[in-house]
């Protein structure tokens, strides 16, 4: 190996560092909330009580990238705040929080966005609360793994009943060359979005066949995994404890995430943030507070 390809190696290596450092120190996350879900605890975690009921957020999350803006997960359709039977029978079920000011444009607001100031949006999966207001983002470019979109339209056995049609249907072109009406990364693995290691999609099936998580470096508050479903409460991760079993669609999926986000928390000082835990995401910053 020659003196010039190892200094132009160095010289590379050290530009790719420059860069990622740069941009965690410019990243903001941001913690939003799509309003709420009361339900039993034993309803997401196994062996938890069923009674009494609990609520329980749903929360998304927005990224500011120097290179453009991040939305993880879209939370409930906006349209039961004006039309509640959009969800049938779901909505008497769940008992969503569906007042005006948890719609996401006016969430969006609180850091003077819009939705077309959205970047790319990636869902981790697409059930009624995590990918209710994906066509709300036409300007975007969708992040979503291909088995989940092929789940969502044929769904496997027992596992089709938390998506909701009219949630997705808008970004299916018509008559179009591309057949989508919206721009698309459809994956089948991971994905670095910006090519620097800030913000990376991880390909993690366990919730749905689709579902994925997303970890984020930052410059002070440090690796930061989302996690979707694939954890609803942080004692899924910290006892080892499996979610309830109609909402498993790979339960060693689900272990295998857990321990990897351990071994994430013991290797590299990680957090990880969910969207249903009631007592983790109180005590989390909002929007228009961030972490950088």
């Amino acid at each position: 190996m020659t003196r010039k390809y190892l200094t132009a190696m160095v010289a590379l290596l050290g530009s790719v560092l420059s860069s990622t450092a740069l941009s965690a120190q410019d990243l903001k996350l941001y913690v939003f909330s799509s309003g709420a879900l009361t339900l039993g605890k034993g309803f997401l975690v196994n062996g938890a009580p069923m009674e009494p009921a609990i609520q329980v957020p749903v929360g998304f999350y927005v990224i500011k990238h120097p290179k453009g803006n991040v939305l993880f997960d879209t939370g409930n359709n906006d349209k039961i705040i004006t039309d509640p039977g959009y969800w049938g029978a779901a909505f008497t079920a769940l008992k969503p929080v569906n007042t005006p000011d948890v719609a996401i444009d006016t969430q969006l607001k609180k850091i003077d966005l819009t939705p077309d100031d959205i970047t790319y949006v990636v869902v981790s999966h697409l059930h009624l609360d995590h990918g209710g207001n994906v066509a709300k983002f036409p300007k975007s470019t969708l992040v979503v793994q291909k088995s989940e979109l092929q789940n969502f339209f044929w769904p496997e056995p027992g596992t089709g009943s938390n998506y909701v049609l009219g949630d997705v249907l808008p970004l299916r072109g018509n008559m179009t060359p591309s057949a989508n009406a919206v721009k698309m990364l459809q994956l089948e693995g991971d994905q670095d979005l910006f090519g620097d290691g800030t913000l990376v999609v991880k390909r993690w099936v366990a919730h749905t066949p689709g579902s994925q998580m997303m970890t984020v470096r930052l410059k002070n508050t440090g690796l930061t995994i989302l996690t979707g479903d694939n954890v609803y409460f942080r004692e899924n991760v910290e006892q080892n404890i499996p979610p309830s079993t109609p909402l498993v669609y790979s339960t060693s999926g689900f272990y295998s995430a857990f321990e990897w986000i351990r071994r994430e928390m013991a290797t590299q000082k990680a957090n990880f943030f969910t969207a249903h835990d009631p007592d983790a995401f109180k005590a989390m910053k909002k929007a228009p507070e961030f972490y950088d």
